[in-house]
């Protein structure tokens, strides 16, 4: 864990203190009062391509290998109804014989997905991620979709926050094969 804390010890907004419980890494984030956190607005990710809850699965994978994204939003006229991911589409169309040409994205959406609005800071994104244990959240306004926010593009602005909350979700085993700069790093 050595290379972690170094590779990581300073961030734009606050320092680390990291410490090992019940074969878990926990990392605290103690940032300045007096730091300005970025909006959502700032760091979100407005180019992105929905589907209508009417598409076929077949043709939401098709446009998630154009875009090579993992994660589809689903909008009617609009409205943001959830988002389907590559895991959703293994999980409820392969493994159970599903026909992807005749299965909508409709019966997939996974319409529970965790909402922020773009006037929120990043602080209150990050612990959003971290209370649902999601790498993404959709960023909607009186019900329009107007980004997501990622791990990677919290990470673009704070390392520090985007360690925070991959440290929540990721398990000890992935940890023991995490590598940084070519390194493995060790406890």
């Amino acid at each position: 864990m050595g290379h972690l804390i170094r590779y990581l010890l300073k961030s734009k907004y606050g320092l680390w203190r990291v410490t090992a419980r019940s074969q878990r890494v926990r990392i605290v984030l103690e940032y300045k009062e007096e730091a300005q956190m970025a909006k959502v607005r700032d760091v979100m990710n407005t180019e992105l391509t929905s589907v209508p809850s009417s598409t076929p699965i077949i043709e939401v994978a098709h446009q998630m290998k154009i875009q090579g994204t993992e994660t589809i939003p689903v909008c009617d006229h609009g409205k943001f109804r959830g988002v389907i991911t590559a895991r959703d589409i293994v999980t409820e169309i392969v493994a159970n014989a599903v026909d992807p040409v005749v299965e909508t994205a409709r019966s997939v959406v996974n319409k529970h997905q965790p909402l922020i609005s773009p006037g929120e800071e990043i602080m209150q994104a990050a612990k959003l991620m971290v209370n649902d244990g999601v790498h993404i959240l959709a960023v909607v306004q009186n019900g329009e979709l107007l980004g997501l926010l990622t791990l990677e593009d919290l990470a673009r602005e704070s390392m520090a926050l985007a360690a925070l909350v991959f440290s929540k979700t990721i398990t000890p085993r992935a940890i023991a094969e995490l590598k940084i700069h070519g390194e493995r790093v060790s406890e």
